[in-house]
């Protein structure tokens, strides 16, 4: 809890942030290329399901934090198997780390060819959704070869 303690403070000169609900993606996009994964919430990196690459959690299983409202809203989402996400909006940019793979970094989700087009998306009010496949950082050591994370989550703070 000291990242998130650290990201209210941070975000909101002390704030605790609050707890909110977590759900599959809304975006209705399949991250993994399967098609099984769609209605599901998914944290990951590689190309298998499994503890250590990709997940599926339950969303009681899931710990998303906010803190701050509208466009200083920042989101701290804990699942299983050691994941941590970081989205601060507006970014396109999400901080990823798994604590037990002792893996870190930052992930850009900018779209280069079509700017509308938006795998982190603040677009509702106190919401976050995102639906990402992106490259995992260089530094990333896949035991697969695929060096890709996929996020599939929706986070309501309201």
């Amino acid at each position: 809890m000291i990242a998130a303690a650290a990201l209210a403070a941070a975000a909101c000169g002390g704030d605790n942030g609050r707890a909110a609900a977590v759900s599959a993606s809304t975006s209705g996009t399949v991250v993994t290329g399967n098609q099984t994964d769609l209605g599901s919430i998914i944290i990951g990196w590689g190309d298998k399901h499994a503890d250590t690459a990709i997940t599926t959690p339950k969303p009681e299983d899931v710990d998303a934090r906010c803190v701050g409202r509208g466009d200083n809203l920042a989101v701290d989402i804990r699942a299983p198997h050691g994941w941590i996400i970081t989205a601060r909006n507006p970014s396109q940019r999400l901080t990823v780390q798994n604590t037990e793979q002792k893996l870190k970094g930052d992930i850009d989700t900018t779209n280069r060819y079509l700017e509308a087009l938006k795998a982190v998306d603040w677009s509702e009010a106190d919401q976050l959704d995102i639906a990402v496949t992106a490259d995992a950082p260089k530094d990333w050591k896949s035991p697969t070869s695929v060096g890709r994370i996929y996020i599939a989550i929706h986070v309501d703070c309201r």
